[in-house]
Order: structure tokens, then C-alpha cells, then sequence
């Protein structure tokens, strides 16, 4: 269960006061998507002509080829060869355009939503990686989520909170499947953990649900028992163990002020003597890098507020 996972690997520092802002962040952000999109859409409008043309081409060549005379099939071959190397020539230009494009916007979507995020006053050190991935064993470590087959993640920041080091990503853990049978993951959404000072055996568990529609509840805990429960919140431990006396009463006051609601399905919190991870559960609107619709301003916004809230918590310890 360890909170750091060091690779030789691009970083990028978190600017903590950015120079003047010709722009928001929201308005960069929608530049650049719909930039992409125009890219694309131009992209994908000179490729259905060409198709068009090059089939007419063929029509048109078969007919050559089919003639009796010697001169119209030659043509027909010439005219064959033309296309053919005309179509190999536009692959060769164009394949690269548009991936080249999306790597760039992905990285400047995540510098840009990083630097709202993270300029409040209480961080600092703050740094990202553009490269790094999560391990499995980071997050089935910590005993949430069982029968984990992969895990995909992104946007790696590590910094220091109010004097507490942690470390963030977006992240979706994946369960098995088949191709016949495709299943939903554990989990997706956001991913903190953070070191405590917290000394006991064992570890709890906090799952903040929406009763009518439970999504990414902890599969992991056979070794547990319910010690509480609610109608949206369950909290699973050792036997016979008083959470009120592991864990301090400020940090999970907190904790209690995250809702579950619009963007924000689930919460999932753990705590080891030595370690506290949390898992955010996020739709698509939060999750997805924006492409075909605009950037969801308002649900960003949300989804920060929850993140310093669960900051504040861990700063509470």
C-alpha cells in the first residue's frame, strides 16, 4: 500500500500563481476542444469526398479495363496506378494529423484543469506526470476492490496539503470480462491517498452510496463486518472494533459533507493505520475529456469542491 510510485517519466510543476489571465480556464479549454473538432469534422468531410471520388474513379477505370481496345485499358491501368498511389500518398500525409492533434489537447485539458485545481494557497510542491501510470497493486492494496483485472489511469499528481503529502489520479478499475459479456468496471472516477498518523489494526470502511442506484460499492470485504448502516451510508470494520476511536471525529465530519449527488455516484473511503485512500465515483460528463459536447464548467467546479473537501479532511488528521 504505497503511496508513491516514481518512474523516470515527464513532469510538469503545478504554476501555484499564474501570471495574468488573458483567458479562463474554462475558455481555453473550449478554444482548444473545439479546434480539435473542426480538425476533425474537416478531416472527416475531405475523407467522404475522396471516397466518393475515388469510387466514381473506379467505376469509371473498370469500364476502361473492360473494353476492347488496348488503348482504353492502358489508361484504365495508368489510371489505376494514379489513384492507388494518390490514396497511399493522402494516408501518408494525413494519418498522423488528427493523433497529433488529440496529444496535444489531452495533456494541455489536464495542465489547465490541474492548475484550477490545485493553486489553491494550501498546496504546494505540486507536480504531475504526464506519462506514469497507476499499478494495480496501488489501489487493490488497499482492500476496497477484489477481483481486479487491469487498471487504467491518468493525470498523476503528487503535492503537500496543509503539511500533508498525497497523491491524486483519475482512474477506473476493470473486473473480468469477456467478448461476448462486456461487465462494468469496479470503479472510475478519482483517486487519493495519502499517508496518516493513524495507529490501530485492520482498516475501515466508509461507503457513502445513492440507495437507488448503487454504483462501485467495496467488493472487498469478507474479512469485514457491517459495524453501521444506513440508507446511504454503510461502514465496514474488524469485529467488535469502535471506529470513533481509530479515527479522528473532525476528519470524518469532513468527510460528511461530501453529497452524493448529480455528478458524484459513490464515495469510498478506507483507512489503514498508516494509510487513508479515497475513491470518487464520477459520471462521464466529469471523467470524459470534452470532444463532441462543450466542457462542463458547472460539474468541474463541483467535482473540485468535493476534492477540497476530502483535502481539507485529510489536512484534518
Amino acid at each position: 500500500m504505497s503511496d508513491t510510485n516514481i518512474n523516470e517519466n515527464k513532469e510538469e510543476v503545478v504554476e501555484q500563481h499564474p501570471s495574468e489571465v488573458v483567458k479562463s480556464y474554462d475558455e481555453k479549454i473550449e478554444d482548444a476542444r473545439k479546434d480539435l473538432l473542426k480538425a476533425y469534422t474537416i478531416s472527416r468531410r475531405i475523407s467522404n469526398i475522396l471516397m466518393f471520388v475515388v469510387v466514381g474513379a473506379i467505376v469509371g477505370i473498370m469500364f476502361l479495363i473492360m473494353s476492347n481496345s488496348d488503348v482504353l485499358k492502358i489508361i484504365g491501368y495508368v489510371l489505376t496506378g494514379l489513384v492507388l498511389g494518390g490514396m497511399v500518398v493522402y494516408y501518408l500525409l494525413t494519418r498522423k494529423r488528427i493523433p497529433n492533434k488529440v496529444s496535444e489537447y489531452v495533456p494541455l485539458v489536464a495542465k489547465l484543469q490541474n492548475e484550477e485545481i490545485f493553486t489553491n494557497d494550501g498546496f504546494s510542491e505540486v507536480k504531475y506526470e504526464t506519462e506514469e501510470k497507476l499499478k494495480m497493486d496501488d489501489l487493490v492494496g488497499d482492500g476496497v476492490y477484489a477481483e481486479a483485472t487491469g487498471i487504467n489511469s491518468r493525470n498523476i499528481v503528487r503535492g503537500v496539503y496543509k503539511g500533508h503529502h498525497f497523491l491524486y489520479s483519475e482512474a477506473a478499475l476493470l473486473r473480468p470480462s469477456s467478448k461476448k459479456q462486456q461487465v462494468p468496471p469496479l470503479f472510475v472516477g478519482k483517486y487519493i491517498s495519502a499517508p496518516n498518523q493513524m495507529k490501530f489494526e485492520g482498516r475501515f470502511i466508509f461507503n457513502f452510496k445513492n440507495p437507488k442506484q448503487p454504483l462501485d460499492l467495496p467488493n472487498s470485504v469478507s474479512d469485514l463486518v457491517v459495524l453501521e448502516e444506513k440508507e446511504d451510508l454503510t461502514i465496514y470494520g474488524p469485529e467488535n472494533a469502535n471506529y470513533h476511536d481509530a479515527i479522528n471525529n473532525k476528519v470524518l465530519s469532513q468527510f460528511k459533507k461530501l453529497v452524493i449527488e448529480n455528478h458524484l455516484l459513490n464515495v469510498n473511503l478506507v483507512f489503514w493505520g498508516g494509510h487513508t485512500a479515497i475513491y470518487l465515483s464520477y459520471d462521464d460528463a466529469i471523467l470524459a475529456v470534452p470532444f463532441d459536447k462543450p466542457f462542463d464548467k458547472d460539474g468541474f467546479e463541483q467535482s473540485k469542491k468535493d476534492l477540497l473537501i476530502c483535502f481539507e479532511a485529510i489536512a484534518e488528521e
